[in-house]
């Protein structure tokens, strides 16, 4: 064999399938086989976390996931069947998934954004017809911590409600995998309170000032002394919401919150796996 022939057999085995990485990522969260407490254990839980990527990445119908996991896997079951399964799991499942997607020793820089996903993909033949010239908009709300450095997402919140992006701060850092040296945010988290709660963590903030800042020592602290150099950076955050957008769409298929919010975790985790997977070529 060649030089060339052994490229390319190493390149062949490097090569992971979608089931390897859903079997990889399941191990490494530490999770059970089965997560079914009562009746036959037949189909582990890795497995129907396969079905679940394999939907939110490649074929956006759980009939064609279905169809897909009975030609390539040989597991002929019902739609549904993987469908129920997902909608099953509780909270803890999907922490530990996205905790082990997380394959970084240290972060310096972190940033914080939030934004909506539509609940609806309207065709504009229907919005004419009911007459309405905007998209409707009953929007489900993401709260975003990411690693600036290596592009990944270290964690999130999700809510069915909008509301106010600051009060979700604590969370996002109580269920990151690493605590960042920094955080990076906009203007709307323009809050002494906030600042003080990341200082105590032990990790800087930048955010600038609303116009006429005169209270809080933290916030007068940024309105004399800002370095926009670093801050220039948090346009990162907005690049990878835009990357998820793009490449799983910008809007919810799941009916209800429960698999809303699985659904926004499954991506989430999708992304930071393809991004630890292209590290390996």
């Amino acid at each position: 064999m060649g030089r060339a022939g052994r490229r390319c057999g190493s390149a062949m085995k490097k090569k992971e399938t979608l089931k390897d990485k859903a079997f990889r990522l399941w191990k490494k969260a530490g999770l059970p086989e089965f997560l079914n407490k009562f009746g036959p254990k037949k189909t582990p839980g890795w497995l129907t976390y396969a079905t679940y990527l394999e939907y939110i990445v490649h074929a956006p119908a759980w009939r064609r996931a279905s169809n897909f996991m009975s030609d390539y896997y040989l597991d002929d079951r019902h739609w549904t069947t993987w469908q129920k399964a997902t909608a099953k799991w509780p909270a803890w499942v999907w922490d530990a998934l996205a905790q082990a997607s997380v394959d970084e020793k240290h972060c310096e820089w972190a940033a914080i954004d939030g934004t909506t996903l539509s609940r609806t993909n309207a065709s504009q033949h229907y919005l004419k017809r009911i007459g309405e010239d905007n998209h409707i908009k009953r929007p489900v709300q993401e709260v975003i911590m990411i690693d600036v450095e290596h592009r990944k997402f270290l964690s999130w919140r999700f809510r069915a409600k909008p509301r106010g992006e600051k009060c979700d701060v604590p969370y996002l850092v109580q269920h990151s995998p690493i605590l960042p040296e920094g955080v990076l945010m906009d203007k709307g988290f323009d809050s002494n309170p906030l600042h003080a709660f990341l200082r105590k963590e032990g990790m800087w903030s930048i955010a600038p000032v609303r116009k006429g800042c005169k209270r809080g020592n933290f916030r007068k602290q940024l309105r004399d002394c800002f370095d926009w150099a670093i801050y220039w950076q948090r346009n990162i955050v907005e690049s990878l919401i835009s990357a998820v957008k793009r490449l799983f769409g910008s809007h919810v298929r799941a009916r209800t919150a429960r698999m809303q919010r699985a659904e926004v975790f499954c991506r989430f985790i999708a992304y930071n796996i393809g991004a630890l997977i292209t590290t390996f070529y």
